[in-house]
């Protein structure tokens, strides 16, 4: 078991690309750690206008002036455009600047580029440098020897499966095919590689899928293979994203941002860690969360990230350059992410709803239920009463109305502003009582309409 950053350390240097020997080598790396089922999909595979890219490798891409190396493509993965085509000849400096790409913030940094991996009908060559070295440049001839090779090819698509009790389906999803970039999406992968291995120690009711491969290519072909009855049962995604560097955690919401898992991430956020970022849909980072949500699928998709809001630019500062390296990686950010994830999962799995087996106002204090929390601002004790205790008593005061058999425990934490296992516990001593039954929320089916969660939204009810 290899731990996550030094996985990460392994895989993200790699020429990566929707289909490329590196991002084979990359999923074969992944395989080997957790097994699973490796997909093949041809270069030329169309779905919807989608079209699987040609296997592309870079042979050479020297810029030369007299005889004089001037800049060498090889020498780092984003050092030529991804899918560049060939090109030979001698250029102005005006022709070579136009297609030569650089950041326009950070001067000293390769930049990414990734645009013709997804206009296979547009073909172009270039090279991406830092500004500091395009500025140098002199006016002259510059002689271009950029080789590339682009054949038929597989894209490869990991999918490794944690067994649940059901075969309803939560799928992490996350990508392979950005070169040289460790944060965006490597570590969504070895984050995901991590929840599959724990989930798989574990008992759980839902099966759990994580799906690596190139970003929006893998979930379109993946889903349009999918046979339907498996299809609808695939509950919710959840898209891992940038989790490896140090920010607070973003929630993007899913499309209609009311399913089941929208409020349970929400909840364990606003509770476990208040400093979060919570937006809607497409507001925070755009992902694969496109495809599972499209039409015909519309199976609610969550991002998990560390990433800015797209009100604010760019995700994080060394997003999509050279910099986005395992220097900004920690183990403890990543351990944090997996961590907030389960807990976001131990609420889907343990979500209740309670039955009453009485009528009438139970008296709680009665030492044959002891079931009673003291009761604030008595001014015979005292009138500093903590915010906590004001609202387990707002709650408790309501508690035996939410014994319906509709009202779920999730929608009561909510709506109390209380942590879900702290509610669900005082309520097994309501079950031990025979005062309630506890039985699973009744889960809808999977797949088109999956958005039928009951939402109620805290009403900052304190007494």
């Amino acid at each position: 078991m290899t731990e996550m950053r030094e996985l990460l350390k392994e895989i993200y240097p790699l020429r990566l690309a929707p289909v490329s020997a590196d991002t084979d080598r990359a999923i074969e790396r992944l395989h080997r750690e957790i097994g699973g089922t490796i997909h093949e999909y041809p270069s030329g595979r169309d779905v919807n206008g989608w079209v699987v890219p040609q296997k592309w490798e870079v042979k050479r891409a020297q810029i030369r002036r007299d005889g004089r190396l001037i800049y060498d493509g090889t020498a780092h993965p984003l050092g030529v455009i991804g899918y560049s085509s060939s090109f030979h000849g001698t250029v102005s400096l005006d022709e070579l600047k136009r297609h030569v790409y650089y950041h326009k913030q950070l001067h000293d940094a390769i930049v990414y580029h990734y645009k013709l991996y997804y206009r296979n009908w547009e073909s172009d060559w270039g090279f991406c440098m830092p500004w500091n070295l395009l500025k140098t440049l002199k006016p002259g001839d510059y002689d271009i020897e950029l080789e590339t090779v682009h054949e038929p090819g597989t894209m490869k698509v990991l999918e490794a499966v944690a067994q649940g009790r059901s075969n309803e389906t939560i799928t992490f999803i996350a990508h392979d095919c950005h070169a040289a970039q460790a944060n965006d999406d490597i570590a969504g992968v070895v984050a995901g590689v991590e929840l599959i291995r724990r989930l798989r120690d574990m008992d759980t009711h839902y099966t759990y899928r994580l799906l690596v491969g190139p970003e929006q290519f893998s979930s379109v072909c993946f889903l349009a293979d999918l046979p339907p009855e498996q299809r609808t049962r695939c509950r919710y995604g959840i898209y891992l994203e940038t989790l490896g560097h140090d920010n607070r955690f973003a929630l993007q919401e899913s499309f209609n941002s009311d399913s089941e898992i929208d409020h349970a991430a929400r909840h364990f956020l606003e509770i476990r860690h208040p400093e979060s970022y919570i937006a809607p849909f497409r507001q925070v980072i755009g992902n694969d969360e496109t495809v599972w949500e499209a039409p015909g699928y519309e199976i609610p998709t969550i991002s998990f990230s560390r990433a800015n809001p797209v009100t604010d630019g760019l995700p994080y500062p060394e997003y999509h350059t050279e910099y986005d390296n395992e220097d900004i990686i920690r183990q403890d950010k990543l351990e944090d992410a997996v961590e907030a994830v389960l807990g976001i999962l131990r609420i889907l799995e343990d979500n209740r709803v309670a039955t009453r087996n009485f009528e009438g106002l139970i008296a709680l204090s009665n030492p044959r239920y002891d079931l009673y929390l003291d009761a604030p601002a008595d001014p015979a004790f005292s009138l500093d009463i903590p915010d906590l205790q004001r609202r387990w008593f707002g709650f408790l005061v309501r508690a035996m109305r939410y014994f319906d058999g509709s009202t779920t425990v999730l929608e009561m934490a909510r709506r109390h502003g209380l942590p879900f296992e702290e509610v669900l516990e005082y309520l097994r001593r309501f079950e031990k009582k025979g005062l309630i039954d506890l039985h699973p929320v009744a889960r809808r089916s999977a797949g088109v309409g999956n958005n039928g969660f009951k939402h109620r939204r805290p009403a900052g009810v304190q007494t």
